[in-house]
């Protein structure tokens, strides 16, 4: 009966805490420009660094269920408009990025927010 439940947990439970787990910084920094353009019109200029608030990979819980958390620091250029086409320009500023990611929802797995993560979005 013990093996019995022992089946049954790795092959109902498992599976879906394995897909539900988080990526690594770096997996989540090739995704970032990806997901950055479903979201905004404007591409960034460059991925600067990497957790730059110390935080880790954290977990939080919003509507749809618990995302993991991920920082970045992101050079944004200015832009100026040719015709119909927004070029960007040499100069920018630098702003804090967190990418929200959570691979076992299907609807929605990925986030974007700039700045300080608004608490229960």
């Amino acid at each position: 009966m013990l093996q019995l439940v022992c089946v049954l947990f790795s092959f109902l439970v498992l599976p879906s805490y394995l897909l539900a787990s988080p990526g690594t910084y770096d997996e989540a920094a090739k995704l970032l420009p990806q997901i950055w353009e479903t979201k905004y019109p404007l591409p960034y200029g460059k991925l600067l660094r990497k957790d730059p608030m110390g935080q880790g990979i954290r977990q939080i819980s919003r509507k749809k269920g618990k995302y993991w958390v991920y920082n970045f620091e992101v050079f944004m250029p200015k832009y100026e408009r040719k015709e119909t086409v927004a070029v960007p320009k040499a100069d920018g500023r630098n702003i804090l990025v967190y990418f929200f990611w959570n691979p076992g929802i299907t609807d929605e797995p990925h986030r974007i927010e700039l700045g300080e993560p608004h608490e229960g979005k």
